[in-house]
């Protein structure tokens, strides 16, 4: 009897106890010969907050690959820490899961978080809200920043932007 005492109260110690942090997503892996590439450097300052801070999922099997805090953007720009990510599945496998898990969401392909706040609703969204940008790489990256990404993620093909509020 008092065993399974002990054990209900070790039991309910641990339900109790709070989980760890889930990190959004996991951190691409910088190929050998890229780690002093600015690429190598960003993925490895890139801070990669935790799920549920950024409430918004990070596409299945996708990986980051740079962070943006506000204090890092341009002067003039009023907008959300980003989480960049790129994925091997094409645009529109990433469209269908944001579709499916984000109600509202629309469809848009962005130039680039820059032009994007310089010029405001230009697609479904406003700078200062959370929200997904879903980019085809073959007409987002140059031809060096498309190789030095697939080296990264070997077919490497759709790149995601997370812009959150912290929560």
């Amino acid at each position: 009897m008092k065993r399974c005492l002990t054990l209900a109260l070790v039991l309910a110690a641990l339900t109790s106890m709070p989980l760890a942090a889930e990190p959004l997503a996991p951190r691409a892996a910088i190929p050998a010969g890229m780690e002093e590439s600015y690429l190598g450097e960003g993925i490895r300052q890139a801070a990669i907050p935790d799920a549920a801070a950024v409430d918004i999922p990070a596409y299945p099997g996708a990986v980051v690959i740079r962070s943006y805090a506000v204090e890092e953007r341009p002067a003039g720009y009023a907008g959300l820490p980003i989480v960049e990510l790129i994925s091997s599945d094409d645009y529109d496998a990433v469209v269908a899961f944001y579709k499916q898990r984000l109600p509202g969401w629309g469809e848009a392909e962005l130039m680039s978080a820059y032009y994007f706040a310089e010029h405001g609703n230009i697609n479904f969204f406003t700078p200062e809200e959370p929200h997904v940008g879903v980019h085809r790489m073959a007409s987002y990256f140059r031809e060096a920043e498309r190789e030095m990404l697939q080296r990264v993620l070997p077919g490497a093909t759709t790149l995601i932007k997370i812009f959150y509020t912290p929560r």
